[in-house]
């Protein structure tokens, strides 16, 4: 890989040329990818994932465009760099291999946008060349919204169409207001241009409605003015579920501060004392009950949008509350110490991942609720069902230790220097909760939520599901304590269930399953056969038969509508009906449920008269819909079954046209 990138970079290389350029470009960028992803950084389409997966890219297209780097070269490079580094940052020799394949995996997905969208780009500038005196010969005018159709159809990033389009003489078009003005890619910005696609897209988008969201909550203003006039409550959930005499702060109702709320009323409650926690770090909002002697209120949610004010979403229902009254807050027990059990366990969990896949393992994420919990991890393939059992067998075994579960507050430097794991992005203030699982040498990490006493407590752990949800990040879904065993519970009375049915031993069970599909494939086998005999059988007495066939200027034209076969039947009739008449056009229609679609055939004959796509492109409308194909074998569909009929008839009409 040129003496990789000449040991990055280092030595001369004619700063002034493409080649020089592009080598500096992708030294740069092989660097930085490293220890991105050493870090736990993986590309992907946001923030900081978004903009290593942007520096990754150019350098693998300034590789391919300028170096000619055809095959798989930027892992290769990012390895160099790890062989460089290793021995002043040991961490990258930990990580190699993860890095190796996380830059591949990309590359590999990257070319095939390359190879794809950038094709594409270039039969647009193409496609759009003028000439126009006074700009040259010719100039190719694409307007933003072929751009931004390109950024959003295949892939390709806005910063690569952009060089790519500056390149060569393409002027952008651009509506202002009511005018169109023209514009030289080259003489645009990178971020200008970005905000010219980005615009364009999502006029696309709202033309199409497609793409709309919700707009991101923004911090209220009454929040604000609370903070103003210093309401804070002081969070007493970790060591209590119940504060007796707690006061009432402050009231809102409908986004506006309030004195008193009454019966039927909802809104938020402020407490000078609370033992509810907020929602945060992953941990759902703890639900419950304040209540004095003249009211009783149900709190459905707990969250805190500024540090320090705890905001409890409640409903009256009974009384009133006003604004200075003492109260007592409880929070639900039972679902507090459920969402404490799986709290706990998703750090295991992290533990866990990490001995059994990697050190590369980081956590990307989580929701931890009563009844389930939720972890996003760094990783770059699905987990096999042995490092599944492997991570449950781990996890449940530090259960079964009962493992102290101790907290100890400090300060941040002071947690980091111990080696306690913190999040990438979360914000820590100047003194932290630090989590220990058994003394710390299994877990050790930075968290503010509430857990349990002992592993113990947690009962047993049992994932539900592993699923990817972005480019190296997967999810992993999991239940705990009571859940755990009615899933138990569930997935015995299935057994049991099938045991039954199937009339078989436990240990039979997947035999007896296996031969049951086995024989239901056998009966579907013979099913499609006899429909298939049925099909032909029916054709063949009403209209084909191989000599009963309509004429059509001395071309054999069969044309009917078949019932109870699938598409792959279908496409097998129509070869036997074509054998049969040897020489001539077949036509089947078949309907499925809301949907209608067609087959055209030609015999090899015929073709240079009548081309099987271009009598599918004028029946297919008929059906509501359109198809394509060769000139042999063409296929459409549509959604109107009731005009299918009209379409088996309209295609005589067709090929007698084209005979004509």
């Amino acid at each position: 890989i040129k003496d990789c990138i000449a040991n990055l970079a280092d030595k001369h290389y004619e700063p002034e040329t493409q080649e020089g350029f592009a080598m500096r470009v992708v030294a740069d960028h092989a660097r930085a990818t490293a220890f991105a992803i050493g870090d736990g950084i993986l590309p992907g389409n946001s923030e900081r994932n978004y903009v290593l997966r942007k520096i990754m890219r150019r350098a693998i297209y300034h590789g391919r465009e300028h170096l000619g780097f055809n095959e798989l070269f930027f892992n290769k490079v990012c390895d160099f760099v790890v062989e460089l580094m290793k021995d002043a940052f040991p961490e990258l020799e930990i990580q190699r291999d993860f890095i190796g394949k996380m830059v591949r995996l990309e590359e590999e997905r990257f070319g095939n946008t390359l190879t794809v969208g950038l094709k594409k780009l270039d039969e647009l500038i193409v496609d759009n060349r003028k000439s126009v005196s006074p700009y040259g010969d010719f100039v190719c005018f694409l307007n933003s919204y072929q751009l931004a159709k390109l950024y959003d159809t295949y892939g390709v990033p806005i910063d690569l169409i952009h060089q790519k389009v500056s390149e060569r003489q393409v002027l952008i078009e651009e509506t202002v207001g009511r005018e169109i003005t023209d514009t030289y890619a080259s003489q645009i910005s990178e971020d200008d241009f970005k905000d010219i696609i980005e615009t364009a897209r999502k006029e696309i988008q709202s033309q199409n409605d497609i793409g709309k969201t919700k707009q991101a909550e923004k911090i209220n203003p009454i929040y604000a003015d609370l903070q103003n006039n210093s309401v804070k409550s002081n969070f007493q959930g970790y060591d209590k579920t119940e504060v007796e005499s707690a006061k009432v702060l402050a009231l809102v109702k409908n986004d506006v501060d309030v004195k008193e709320l009454n019966e039927g009323d909802e809104g938020l409650i402020v407490l000078d004392e609370t033992p509810f926690y907020a929602e945060a770090g992953g941990q759902v909002g703890d639900v419950g009950v304040i209540f004095n002697t003249n009211a009783q209120v149900k709190v459905f949610d707990t969250f805190a949008p500024i540090a320090g004010i705890v905001l409890h979403k409640s409903k009256i229902e009974r009384g009133s509350i006003k604004v200075g009254d003492i109260i007592t807050a409880t929070v639900d027990v039972e679902k507090r110490d459920a969402t404490r059990r799986n709290h706990t366990a998703t750090h295991l969990v992290h533990a866990a991942l990490k001995e059994v896949l990697g050190t590369h393992v980081k956590q990307g994420g989580s929701v931890v609720a009563p009844n389930f919990l939720r972890f996003d991890f760094t990783h770059y393939q699905s987990l096999t069902a042995e490092e599944i059992t492997e991570v449950e067998d781990l996890v449940n075994r530090y259960i079964l230790q009962n493992e102290p579960v101790e907290t100890d507050l400090m300060a941040i430097e002071e947690a980091m220097s111990s080696g306690a794991v913190a999040l990438f992005g979360e914000k820590y203030g100047s003194n932290v909760r630090v989590l220990r699982v058994g003394g710390g040498e299994f877990s050790k990490e930075l968290c503010g939520g509430t857990h349990v006493r002992a592993t113990g407590d947690i009962g047993s752990f049992k994932i539900t599901a592993d699923e990817s949800i972005a480019s190296g990040v997967r999810r992993i879904r999991a239940i705990t304590g009571f859940d755990a065993m009615a899933r138990f519970r569930d997935d015995e009375k299935l057994i049991e269930n099938s045991l039954a049915f199937l009339k078989t031993q436990r240990d039979q069970l997947p035999n007896a399953i296996e031969k049951l599909q086995e024989e239901l494939k056998k009966t579907k086998r013979e099913n499609d056969e006899l429909k298939m005999k049925i099909a032909t059988g029916a054709i063949g007495s009403t209209s084909s038969n191989g000599n009963e066939a309509r004429e059509i200027g001395g071309v054999k034209v069969l044309a009917q509508e078949v019932e109870g076969l699938d598409a792959n039947a279908v496409r097998q009739l129509s070869d036997n009906l074509l054998n049969k008449i040897k020489s001539g056009v077949v036509i089947i229609g078949r309907r499925d449920e809301a949907k209608v679609s067609l087959i055209v055939r030609v015999s090899d004959d015929l073709t240079d008269k009548i081309k099987a796509g271009n009598v599918i492109k004028e029946i297919a409308p008929v059906i509501g819909g359109r198809g394509g194909g060769k000139a042999d074998m063409a296929e459409g569909g549509g959604n109107l079954p009731e005009k299918l009929s009209e379409a088996i008839d309209a295609s005589y009409s067709v090929i007698e046209k084209m005979l004509t």
